[in-house]
């Protein structure tokens, strides 16, 4: 394993994830040094474009620039988001990709809530703690796997309550490297939060709308959790969610 996990991350894109991920990857895919690759690039790689990860942009740039974030107008998604909740005290962000950089957008709807997120590459944990660093922001981002879940519950213990925990498109990931991992990872993690934002989405990056629903994913919402908000914004579909 120690070979397979040199000869992958010789790979500018993987140098900086957790071993954990890439010893998982490797495992699923029997050892195959290039189909590990090409699931990790699918899962991972593909948002680490050569300008996000020589990190010369400036921080909207890198929204702008980065596949998980480019179509979203913050302002109007944290809106959306936060109109009808009464109280918040901290945000996890897990797996936030570039989203902390977004944090002052975060900041004028909710005011100087505590920022925390979970981040498998490197590259962007260290840009984005840079950047909160420089801008004197309550906010920082910590390296980890979300399939090291005992890690991820006591992050979420030590934040203020309320808690609001977002999981933005991050169950294809997830139920893709373990079938029915996602719906343990959220009924876990809701145990030590207040609320969950979740989002998955509904259109390709060109605007074509994408033909799997996740109906199982609905329903098991549905079932587990009180739906106060369910809707549609830049091709995603949001769902923010209260304990039963």
């Amino acid at each position: 394993m120690d070979k397979i996990l040199i000869d992958i991350k010789k790979k500018r894109e993987f140098s900086g994830l957790p071993n954990s991920i890439i010893e998982r990857v490797a495992k699923f895919t029997g050892g195959e040094i290039k189909e590990s690759r090409a699931l990790l690039r699918k899962y991972f790689g593909v948002f680490l474009t050569n300008k996000i990860l020589k990190g010369k942009l400036s921080p909207d740039e890198m929204l702008t620039n980065h596949r998980s974030s480019k179509k979203r107008d913050y302002r109007k998604f944290y809106r959306k988001i936060f109109s009808e909740i009464e109280s918040v005290d901290s945000v996890i962000d897990l797996g936030c990709g570039v989203n902390g950089l977004s944090y002052k957008y975060l900041r004028e709807v909710v005011g100087n809530v505590d920022y925390v997120g979970v981040e498998a590459a490197g590259q962007l944990v260290e840009y984005t703690n840079k950047y909160f660093d420089n801008e004197g922001f309550s906010a920082k981002v910590i390296s980890g796997d979300l399939f090291d879940v005992e890690k991820i519950l006591k992050i979420l213990k030590k934040q203020k309550k309320e808690r609001i925990v977002f999981l933005f498109q991050i169950v294809d990931v997830l139920e893709n490297l373990e079938r029915g991992f996602s719906e343990k990872f959220v009924l876990e993690i809701s145990k030590e939060c207040e609320k969950i934002v979740l989002s998955f989405p509904v259109e390709s990056l060109s605007g074509r709308k994408l033909v799997a629903q996740r109906k199982w994913l609905v329903e098991f919402l549905k079932n587990n959790f009180i739906i106060e908000k369910d809707f549609l914004i830049n091709g995603e579909r949001i769902f923010v969610l209260g304990k039963k």
